[in-house]
């Protein structure tokens, strides 16, 4: 525990239960009321241990507090920027979709998602790239809670579909969604 702060107590922020309820660090606050809404960004490697997901910070925000916990909900994801920009070549297509979508239980999130071909491609090839994106990720997310949503999105089932479906019109080195924030 950090060192007492005059006339502020130490709270622990808790992960959801989709996290498995991990400590994901603390705050100092004076009053209660000041830490709900409170946002914090973790990197993702720090809750799952899982090292292929390097790159992704999950956003956090402050929903309630019991005794000396708070409690959060998930409200985002992103990929860093050097990994982006690390990913982007010269002679290659870069491909974005943003769609805001309605998961199963009501929640509306935002999905930004990238594609990285392996050579420019025409605007054609492109048109039909983005709307199989689409079509893919409107189908899971409407038909799934985001729990779910999430589950997929970080065991890469998601990705692995669309790389495979996706290769069909055009070679696909990459797919990854960068940014996901729920509203």
């Amino acid at each position: 525990m950090a060192k007492k702060i005059k006339g502020k107590e130490w709270y622990k922020i808790i992960a959801p239960k989709f996290f498995e309820e991990k400590i994901l660090g603390e705050t100092p606050a004076d009053d209660v009321k000041k830490l709900i809404s409170r946002t914090i960004e973790v990197p993702l490697v720090l809750i799952t241990n899982n090292m292929n997901k390097f790159y992704i910070k999950v956003k956090f925000k402050i929903i309630s507090v019991e005794g000396n916990k708070a409690y959060t909900e998930f409200v985002g994801l992103e990929c860093l920027r050097d990994y982006i920009s690390r990913m982007i070549r010269h002679g290659i297509n870069r491909i974005d979709v943003v769609q805001k979508l309605k998961t199963k239980d009501e929640k509306n999130v935002v999905v930004k998602s990238i594609i990285i071909t392996n050579r420019k491609v025409n605007k054609g090839v492109e048109k039909e790239i983005r709307k199989l994106v689409i079509e893919i990720l409107k189908k899971i997310v409407t038909e799934n809670k985001l729990d779910d949503t999430l589950a997929k999105i970080l065991d890469d089932s998601i990705r692995n579909k669309i790389l495979k479906e996706g290769s069909k019109i055009y070679p696909i080195r990459s797919f990854d969604i960068r940014k996901m924030e729920v509203h």
